[in-house]
């Protein structure tokens, strides 16, 4: 008999190393000759290759059938991956995860930058607004109200790709965990509380007319 460690769709093997790796061939497929055997060769195998629903099988019988007397099922069953497709293409997809990757320092730096520049033209309209040498219509006014919400939003933006990316700088464990996708929608959904000042505030301020002066 000749038996071969099987899951639902693949054979372990030997790469030209001869370290373990799946293959899909049988023919490819390490052999052993008890089930006692390939059990120990499968304790020694890589945990990236033993997390598979592993099975010791005889490859004489025509029907693949386990041995029962023999069979032991190792690691987790799993379900399939997307990098599992046959269109995905694994090498393109990591070359581009490592060229950002190395590029995220960069990406913080420009990103923190871009912020505190937002943070200064923020300043520089309030300053402005504050100089009793500059008389604006209501126009005027109106205009550098816009001017304001869209430096705010272009700040928030520069601080919210800087948040998610730092998150991912501190930690490559985290590329790896699917809860970094809530905590990134969080990021980009935040709220602001409102320390003083609330919206209700903040409509009544703009929406009050101004007194008017009548002579009698």
């Amino acid at each position: 008999m000749r038996y071969v460690l099987k899951d639902n769709n693949f054979y372990i093997g030997k790469d030209f190393r001869g370290r373990p790796m799946t293959v899909s061939d049988k023919e490819r497929a390490c052999t052993f000759k008890t089930g006692v055997a390939a059990n120990n060769f499968l304790r020694c195998i890589p945990e990236t290759i033993k997390i598979y629903n592993w099975k010791i099988c005889d490859l004489d019988e025509r029907n693949d059938e386990l041995m029962m007397q023999e069979t032991k099922k190792f690691g987790n069953p799993t379900k399939e991956t997307a990098l599992e497709d046959e269109n995905f293409d694994i090498c393109g997809f990591f070359t581009n995860v490592v060229q950002i990757m190395s590029q995220i320092d960069r990406f913080i730096a420009n990103m923190e930058s871009n912020e505190q520049i937002a943070d200064l033209k923020i300043l520089d309209v309030r300053h402005y607004i504050r100089d009793n040498n500059h008389k604006l219509s209501a126009i005027q006014m109106q205009r550098l109200g816009y001017y304001l919400q869209d430096l705010e939003k272009e700040r928030y933006d520069y601080k919210s790709k800087r948040i998610i990316a730092s998150m991912f700088a501190n930690s490559i464990d985290t590329l790896k965990n699917k809860n970094s996708i809530d905590k990134m929608n969080d990021v980009v959904t935040s709220k602001y509380r409102p320390k003083v000042l609330d919206d209700t505030d903040i409509e009544y301020i703009i929406n009050k007319k101004k007194d008017v002066a009548f002579i009698a």
